[in-house]
């Protein structure tokens, strides 16, 4: 097989979608929230701290020219670069943290903000490059500790360091809102000539600098861009911006560090990874090399390995590790392995987490971890996990940290079942509507109360806890009641996040064949063709800014644009009618997921859309929580995961004509599947999933 690497367009969903014009089922999909993919280019390493590219302030990386908004198409501003910045997020809405640390810029001479245009632009995995109007060019690569800049200057310049950098451009603070915050305390030490060390406090949390410039000729610090004598500055107001400037008589060299301990781990940081800018990039680019080729593929179209090396790599971005030091806030672990960026678990509970859980198991058990530490500490699943204290989004979902352990843990996860079921026990007690009622105000959180006792229910029985077994499974059984029987679908007497009851009402809950009972297979199967789209007309997409599709009263399937209601094609196939989730599916590659700037449908969260594609082009899908698979419907001949307990499971696809879309017969391990789906656990202990194809339904 040749490199993924030449295939990854590390600009893929960017931008504002660029999508064919749907036709068919795809046709009758309404987006509900905004129309861009908000991906970041920034060169990275997978689930790495650090990253660097161009900072334009737009929202929500920092880069690119729009402005928030939550449903059509994005608007725009004017968005000149001011410099290269940190700890870009990939993906996401609304979470209220947006880094963009240690903005940096290169000039010829002078203190003042840079505002230039990029000329040229390129990236690949783990590097990144633009040329501004000015001529100057810069580079960025990383490691697992540090940011390299490298700035072609020729006749030499000035590389400005702003520390008091943090989230959005002032420009777009609209709506009463605010996307960029100054520290509320900070100071910065000129080291020598060409070293300079800083902290600040961002939303309550302390960041520790560490700068070096090679071959620097001299160094002064500033404060609002005029410099200052002396070699120590501390922040006198919270207005104020403040860093540090280096002179070169040529091209320079820049390695940033950021710590969450103090400076001198910062300074450790440097002063362990000293190698060359080239021999940076060389070894990211092998570390991606790695990580992308956990997943093979046979296939001989160039466009479908584009589209789904693309995704791999958008999925594998976020969340990010800092490696040997504590990296979640007033939470301290010998082995530093802790991550941040889970913003949100709403988002990447269902695709982007068992992939990760699948294929690589340091990252897994370090989020494993993670969830479980601060579970423990405050009692209730977090949603959002952010550099930013008070920053949770509990309206979206609850205890979404059971449903991600029980993944893990079906998975052979180094986990103790055992203390996933006494986080269950203490996260429940917090629940107190729940356990008094069996209701919540959101019928959605019933619905994931009774998905995440389920799933540790088996836990506990399978770790002999029969009393918490009992109870969990006798609770779960409980989800019955969100649901109006009239009508098959869950109640209107509920608040629904990005959604309606309709997008809600076909998700893969722990009793689908109950589920289906309870609605009449008959009846399911027309209001899934209705949700669909299959017997209605098609629909337009909102064009305007903030304008909320749902007030159009059209109970629609939202097209992969949002997380909401992603896996309910496979609702189908509880009903007996995997021809449907066929159709669904292919549409959805062909009219969904393109190549390019505009190639994803909507906020990529995390790699929340991204990993979706990439479940849907292999043709199988996970189902959070649950020891399940479900087939789909593949894009490729043959595809072989390496898993993250060494052995292989292997996807074989026979007659895969682009006309062949349904699966007409699948055996895993030689054996036939009757009901297109499989355990996770025969997945993750090897095998060969056999898929044969037809261009019509079986």
């Amino acid at each position: 097989m040749k490199s993924p690497l030449k295939y990854v367009n590390v600009f893929h969903g960017c931008d504002t979608i660029d999508l064919p014009r749907p036709e068919g089922v795809a046709a009758r999909w309404l987006f509900v929230k905004a129309q861009c993919g908000n991906t970041t280019p920034a060169a990275v390493l997978p689930f790495g701290k650090m990253s660097v590219c161009a900072y334009t302030g737009g929202y929500p990386t920092g880069y690119g020219n729009r402005r928030p908004n939550s449903c059509g198409r994005p608007r725009e501003f004017d968005a000149p670069v001011s410099g290269f910045s940190h700890l870009h997020v990939s993906g996401t809405g609304a979470i209220h943290a947006y880094y963009n640390f240690a903005l940096t810029s290169a000039v010829r001479e002078g203190l003042l903000p840079i505002s230039e245009r990029i000329v040229e632009e390129r990236g690949e995995p783990g590097y990144y490059s633009a040329t501004l109007s000015s001529g100057v060019k810069f580079e960025g690569t990383v490691s697992r500790s540090l940011a390299y800049h490298r700035y072609t200057l020729k006749e030499g310049g000035v590389i400005r360091i702003d520390f008091a950098n943090c989230g959005l451009s002032p420009a777009l603070n609209d709506f009463g809102r605010r996307y960029y915050d100054l520290p509320s305390d900070g100071a910065v030490t000129l080291v020598s000539d060409s070293r300079v060390t800083a902290h600040a406090t961002f939303k309550g949390i302390p960041l520790y600098f560490a700068a070096e410039v090679s071959a620097a000729d001299s160094a002064t610090l500033w404060e609002d861009y005029v410099a200052i004598s002396y070699k120590e500055y501390i922040q006198k107001k919270s207005t104020s911006r403040f860093g540090a400037a280096f002179c070169v008589g040529g091209d320079a060299v820049l390695r940033m560090a950021i710590s969450f301990d103090s400076c001198d781990s910062a300074e450790k940081m440097l002063d362990a990874d000293n190698r060359s800018f080239d021999e940076a990039r060389a070894d990211a680019s092998r570390i991606w090399e790695e990580y992308l080729g956990r997943i093979e593929i046979d296939t001989d179209d160039v466009e479908l390995l584009e589209n789904f090396y693309s995704n791999l790599y958008h999925s594998l971005v976020k969340p990010a590790s800092g490696e040997g030091e504590s990296f979640l806030y007033d939470i301290k672990k010998a082995d530093g392995r802790f991550y941040y960026d889970l913003g949100t678990l709403w988002d990447m509970y269902k695709t982007a987490l068992p992939l990760i859980f699948t294929l690589y198991g340091k990252e897994g058990e370090g989020i494993a971890e993670t969830l479980l530490t601060l579970t423990e500490k405050y009692k209730r699943s977090p949603i959002n996990v952010t550099l930013a204290e008070n920053n949770d989004c509990p309206e979206q979902a609850r205890m979404l940290t059971e449903i991600c352990l029980a993944d893990y843990y079906l998975r052979g996860g180094r986990v103790s079942g055992e203390r996933i079921v006494r986080v269950a026990e203490s996260d429940l007690s917090t629940h107190t509507d729940f356990l008094n009622t069996g209701l919540t105000e959101r019928f959605t959180h019933v619905l994931d109360i009774c998905d995440a006792l389920s799933a540790v229910a088996k836990i506990a029985g399978e770790c002999g806890m029969l009393e918490s077994a009992d109870r969990f499974k006798s609770l779960a059984a409980g989800w019955r009641r969100v649901y109006d029987e009239g009508t098959g679908l869950l109640g209107e007497g509920s608040r629904y996040y990005e959604g309606d009851n309709y997008n809600y009402s076909f998700r893969l809950q722990h009793d689908m064949e109950e589920r289906v009972k309870l609605c009449g297979r008959e009846k399911f199967v027309s209001l899934l063709d209705g949700f669909f789209g299959f017997t209605r007309e098609p629909v337009e997409q909102s064009t305007l800014p903030e304008l909320d599709p749902l007030g159009f009263g059209i109970h629609s399937f939202e097209g992969f644009n949002n997380e909401s209601d992603m896996e309910a094609p496979y609702a189908y196939s509880f009903a007996g009618r995997h021809d449907r989730v066929c159709e669904v599916l292919s549409a959805a590659k062909k009219y969904m997921f393109t190549l390019g700037r505009g190639g994803l449908p909507g906020n990529n969260d995390s790699g929340a859309l991204s990993s979706a594609y990439v479940w849907s082009f292999l043709g199988i899908h996970p189902v959070a929580g649950q020891d399940l698979m479900m087939v789909g419907t593949p894009s490729h001949n043959g595809a072989t995961l390496k898993l993250m307990n060494g052995k292989e499971f292997e996807i074989k696809v026979y007659d895969n004509y682009s006309s062949h879309i349904y699966v007409k017969k699948a055996l895993l391990c030689g054996r036939e599947i009757k009901n297109y789906s499989f355990s996770v656990r025969d997945m993750m202990a090897g095998g060969v999933l056999e898929l044969y194809m037809s261009d019509s339904p079986a």
